[in-house]
């Protein structure tokens, strides 16, 4: 019997690019990310807008029901990812962050370890390494491999009390369930007060909705203590002539309107904010589109200053 060897390749033949094929494939695929860490992850949303830049995957633990941020790269690790992960855990309230990158500086390893030890016990912190690889030469299928560098020491204990609960339907459980409730119930109440605006799955538990406006998407979402509204800048979907318009409309939201990206901090558990929560995502809507709209027939220096239109 012949055997061959794993031969490593370089991540970028596998995924050439970071955000327009890494994170919609992780995206896809956290199952893998999910088998080594030892519980389920659940994807919710990715590029979601956070005070000026992106985190690229936005995910839950269905086991309690609290948020984790994936931060991925294709290059070794740097302290501008460090210092947005950190940023990200904080605005999205979330309890998980997972860092996965090709190699790790040892000050970021150590720093991650930091964090295990001197955190509250319900927040984790995870270093995972990606590899890819072939068996043999071109053309056998491409793998990834994942190996988690860092973890809280504690893990394994936490693993089996997660899938317990899980198994159990016990008390955190029950959070998810009534978070997936909350954004079923605000999206059907967006969609009867506004019902030009969005058509919705009956179905539909996620904290994103998606609007396709000339050629690009733009995001409305539900946090725990803001509202908000983004130009997607990224996305599986996206070609050549999609991204060149990403860039133009871009520019005209920051001329037009003063940034890609809004939020709205109130309390969104308090259903007596939904009306005013709705109608602001409305009105923004109604703006990014508009100047979507014009600025989508030529360049930004083509097209004359936007005048906001009034509300009905």
């Amino acid at each position: 019997m012949d055997f061959s060897e794993l031969r490593d390749i370089e991540l970028r033949e596998a995924w050439p690019s970071e955000a327009n094929d890494f994170t919609p494939w992780l995206s896809d695929n956290l199952q893998r990310l999910s088998r080594v860490i030892g519980v389920a992850i659940e994807p919710d949303s990715s590029e979601v807008a956070v005070d000026g830049s992106r985190a690229d995957i936005l995910a839950t633990l269905p086991a309690n029901g609290s948020r984790v941020v994936i931060e991925n790269q294709l290059d070794n690790t740097d302290n501008d990812h460090l210092g947005q992960i950190m940023s990200h855990l904080a605005r999205l309230e979330a309890q998980t962050a997972v860092w996965v990158a090709r190699e790790f500086q040892q000050s970021h390893l150590a720093v991650i370890r930091w964090l295990n030890t001197n955190t509250a016990e319900d927040y984790a912190f995870f270093a995972v390494r990606v590899r890819a690889v072939r068996v043999g030469e071109f053309p056998s299928p491409i793998a990834p491999v994942f190996e988690v560098l860092e973890k809280p020491h504690d893990w394994d204990r936490r693993v089996l009390a997660l899938n317990r609960t899980a198994q159990t339907g016990g008390g955190r459980n029950d959070r998810l369930n009534r978070l997936r409730r909350k954004r079923n119930d605000f999206w059907h109440s967006y969609a009867e007060r506004h019902p030009a605006d969005i058509q919705l799955n009956p179905e539909h538990i996620h904290s994103n909705v998606y609007h396709q406006i000339s050629g690009v998407q733009v995001s409305q979402y539900l946090a725990q203590r803001k509202v908000g509204i983004y130009l997607v800048e990224q996305s599986r979907g996206y070609d050549d002539e999609a991204r060149r318009l990403v860039s133009i409309y871009r520019e005209g939201l920051q001329l037009n309107l003063g940034e890609s990206s809004e939020s709205l901090t109130t309390d969104t558990n308090d259903r007596d904010n939904w009306p005013d929560m709705i109608d602001w995502l409305h009105e923004k809507l109604g703006e990014y589109r508009r100047v979507i709209e014009r600025y989508s027939t030529g360049t930004v220096e083509e097209v004359p200053e936007y005048e906001p239109a009034e509300m009905e």
